[in-house]
């Protein structure tokens, strides 16, 4: 298996393309959610229904050709045990870190709502949330394709 690529050594002139980045994330979130069911159990992961689903959007800026990706999002119908919270946001963190994400933070932290997030250095993001139903969000930052595809499928 290939090793992840750490974001955080690549340089604006060597960025990764937005093929590689997206296999890297698709990468990472199989094992975010394969670390989970291991210390919590499997969990029925799938697209969420609100799920916008893949989202290509121009970012403008210094580079016009660039875009960022916003992944489909995942969810499961409800979420772990409120007293291994902060357990499961532990280990999504872990698994970032090995990708080259930093611990962006807590967005949310009170009784039944917990939500952290982790970037990257070239712009990309996670959220992990838990509070009715557990969801694992994923963008990338501004990157080039090497291939672009059509441009079929929502833009903004």
């Amino acid at each position: 298996m290939d090793e992840p690529m750490d974001r955080n050594a690549q340089s604006s002139s060597t960025a990764p393309s937005m093929e590689q980045v997206l296999t890297d994330y698709a990468a990472m979130r199989d094992e975010m959610t394969s670390a989970l069911a291991r210390a919590l159990g499997e969990r029925a992961w799938r697209e969420s229904p609100n799920s916008p689903g893949p989202r290509r959007s121009r970012i403008g800026g210094a580079d016009p050709a660039a875009e960022q990706v916003g992944l489909v999002t995942w969810s499961f119908e409800g979420t772990y045990p409120a007293d291994t919270w902060h357990g499961a946001a532990r280990l999504v963190a872990e698994v970032g870190r090995a990708y080259g994400f930093t611990d962006g933070g807590v967005t949310v932290d009170r009784p039944g709502d917990l939500e952290i997030f982790g970037v990257d250095a070239l712009g990309g993001r996670y959220t992990f949330g838990m509070a009715t139903n557990t969801i694992l969000t994923l963008r990338t930052g501004p990157l080039r394709w090497e291939h672009p595809p059509e441009p079929a499928g929502p833009q903004t």
